[in-house]
């Protein structure tokens, strides 16, 4: 299910960004995330797996925006450079989520719901918060600069 949704988000991905601002964008994958908690109210695999989907259709609008304004805001001369140092610590990294989620879903499955759900309640009012997402402009603005 999260697969299939994370296709139709891709394919309404462009509508997505031509329709919202990068920030509002954003700000939509980190509330969307959010619904998780729905399973602490009511813990059902269903509920679960449900509020996931809006998340997996947002994601990718929000990696086309996220690696865009990289690029775009990256000087050409160091891109290689910062892609590469992207990749090396998106690789060292990956293996953390897995590891970290099975040792909390051993210890208690509401548990480590709860956890990903306060994570996702304050990075989603951080972000709103953020004085850098309020005044970040327009994909097209950074390239006609």
């Amino acid at each position: 299910m999260f697969g299939a949704s994370v296709l139709v988000g891709a394919v309404i991905s462009p509508a997505i960004r031509r329709a919202l601002a990068p920030r509002a964008v954003l700000l939509l994958e980190l509330w969307t995330a959010t619904a998780c908690g729905l399973f602490l109210v009511w813990p059902n695999v269903y509920v679960l797996a449900a509020s996931i989907v809006p998340t997996a259709v947002v994601i990718p609008s929000s990696d086309a925006v996220v690696h865009g304004y990289r690029i775009a805001m990256t000087p050409d001369r160091l891109l290689g450079r910062s892609e590469s140092a992207r990749i090396l610590m998106s690789l060292a990294l990956s293996p953390l989520g897995p590891l970290t989620a099975g040792l909390l879903l051993e210890v208690s499955a509401r548990a480590a719901i709860a956890l990903f759900t306060a994570v996702a309640l304050g990075v989603a009012v951080w972000g709103t918060a953020s004085r850098a997402l309020r005044a970040a402009p327009r994909l097209e603005e950074l390239h006609s600069a």
